[in-house]
């Protein structure tokens, strides 16, 4: 570009040099309009669509709710948002996959808590905190224990106490080793210094079965799993995993009803970028995916699979994130689960 002007005859007559400045300046304009628009052009993001890489099968609940959360995002984010499911290894194939991405912005994961705080001091995974950040916090439940009608115990502190009398003569079913309900549950038993076996199943749907079949005295895991069955009296619920009662059991007590407030843990879901996104673009997904996460709409979904709007502060979610990883891995020493690594 700067041969092509140099090569222009430049007037020299007096009467033609009286417009040359304004000559000289409009193609000095005319080139830094041109820049400015392909700076621009080069800055627009997203682009192209962007890919989410959820970490289940199709059909399970975080796959699920994802789904319906990009419904709400990709019209703020201007381009669609694809789903490729990557499950497998308690979601850590998926995470890992997520980190290993180029950080441009155009792939993100969506998980749950577990893959990030849980199993990965359970399994050694491909990846460590470091390696990701949170764009968005999506929803939060907790865990509920549940029993037999004919189980004697009718509340939080009467299940403890039973448990307490008997060490180790019940037996509770979870999502596997090193899963959330193990991690929540024996998080409460070890505060109340009560025992109860853990009987590991693939999923909440065998641990539904085997409890209505009474091979498990205790059904740990999601609320809706089980709630057909406390509606129908053939289950009751007797213990949530939260500070707080929760909106879809609210007769069901409470860790803070029990005295034990502080082992709070909740399976929260959430979107996630590859460490190194440009903050630019980053902001950009963080604006997006929060607004669309707290789409009244996407919340009706979310409450009607017995999920709720995350309540953290924003501003604390990465010292809430990292705190409940530390606190896991000491509770995976005490469980003996880090042998497995």
């Amino acid at each position: 570009m700067s041969r092509d002007i140099a090569k222009i005859s430049w007037p020299t007559s007096a009467a033609s040099r009286r417009w040359m400045p304004s000559f000289a300046s409009a193609i000095v304009l005319t080139l830094a309009f041109s820049a400015y628009a392909s700076y621009v052009k080069a800055e627009e993001f997203p682009e192209r669509p962007v890919q989410m890489i959820v970490s289940v099968g199709a059909g399970g609940s975080t796959d699920t709710l994802m789904r319906a959360l990009v419904q709400y995002a990709a019209p703020l984010l201007g381009q669609p948002i694809v789903i490729i499911n990557r499950p497998g290894a308690s979601g850590m194939i998926g995470v890992a996959q997520v980190k290993q991405a180029k950080p441009d912005g155009y792939t993100i994961g969506g998980t749950w808590s577990g893959p990030l705080t849980m199993a990965p001091h359970v399994n050694m995974p491909d990846y460590k905190p470091g390696d990701y950040t949170i764009v968005a916090m999506v929803s939060e439940a907790p865990g509920v224990l549940c029993v037999s009608k004919g189980f004697p115990a009718n509340n939080g502190r009467e299940l403890l106490d039973e448990l307490r009398r008997n060490p180790d003569k019940y037996t509770y079913g979870a999502d596997g080793i090193g899963g959330f309900v193990q991690f929540a549950t024996e998080r409460v038993f070890a505060a109340a210094h009560v025992k109860a076996r853990m009987i590991p199943f693939s999923g909440a749907d065998q641990t539904v079965t085997a409890f209505l079949s009474g091979t498990i005295s205790i059904y740990g895991g999601a609320i809706m799993s089980v709630l057909p069955y406390v509606q129908q009296g053939t289950a009751k619920c007797l213990l949530v995993t939260a500070a707080s009662r929760y909106s879809v059991l609210p007769n069901v007590d409470s860790l803070s009803d029990v005295g034990l407030a502080d082992t709070q843990t909740l399976l929260w879901r959430a979107v996630i970028a590859p460490a190194g996104v440009p903050a630019d673009r980053l902001a950009k997904l963080k604006e997006v995916f929060s607004k669309a996460a707290q789409d009244p709409e996407f919340q009706k979904i979310a409450l009607v699979r017995g999920e709720q709007p995350w309540t953290v502060d924003t501003a604390n979610i990465d010292k809430y994130v990292r705190d409940e990883y530390a606190t896991m891995g000491t509770l995976a020493d005490a469980l003996k689960l880090t042998t497995l690594n």
